[in-house]
């Protein structure tokens, strides 16, 4: 691992987290454990080396940690660590920053599982009555609950009060289609109250 050799905490930072796909290993984590198959695949362009060697890197720094699902899967998975989930707000603040230079997908990759992250930082309410709402775009399913403080998401399927799915959610929840082009489930008011605290911006 390359050092600036300064001793400034951005440095630091920089130290463990600037290399190229750091950051984006972490975000895609954020939703919770992935197989390494599944990290390769979601980042076209990544070498299996480069990401072998970012992903000891990672567990060097105690930013993630590699675990074995219980059976009947048994597959090793790597997941945040509490320090790593700590970059949660990291990832967010750079997602809120990148959105100006969002122009159209194009040639470039679009994965509902960076969608739902965003959804964190999007989400705005001062309802403290909590919530939960099922997502499913694409095969992926996303499960995204309210607390009266913070919205949170994770990978899979799980009890909700509304289901969203369709080949259309995320445009659903910008405002860029309707909402009748996608499929709803559950409590009207729910929904409601979750495309409300949505920001329409960016991708």
């Amino acid at each position: 691992m390359r050092s600036y050799k300064q001793f400034c905490g951005v440095a630091k930072a920089l130290d463990v987290l600037g290399g190229r796909w750091t950051l984006l290993i972490v975000r895609d984590l954020l939703p919770g454990p992935r197989r390494y198959s599944d990290l390769l695949d979601a980042l076209p362009g990544i070498t299996t080396n480069l990401l072998a060697d970012r992903l000891r890197e990672l567990v060097s720094a105690g930013l993630i940690e590699k675990r074995t699902l219980p059976a009947p899967a048994g597959s090793a998975v790597y997941a945040l660590t509490p320090r790593g989930q700590a970059l949660e707000d990291v990832i967010l603040a750079l997602g809120r920053f990148g959105e100006q230079y969002l122009v159209a997908p194009g040639d470039d990759r679009v994965d509902f599982r960076w969608f739902a992250v965003s959804l964190r930082r999007r989400f705005r309410s001062d309802d403290p009555r909590p919530f939960r709402v099922q997502l499913e775009q694409g095969g992926v399913a996303v499960h995204a609950w309210w607390d009266g403080r913070s919205l949170h998401t994770r990978d899979g399927v799980e009890h909700a009060d509304v289901s969203i799915r369709g080949d259309r959610v995320a445009m659903a929840l910008l405002g860029r289609a309707p909402l009748h082009s996608v499929g709803v489930e559950g409590d009207q008011a729910v929904l409601e109250r979750f495309v409300a605290g949505l920001t329409p911006r960016g991708t």
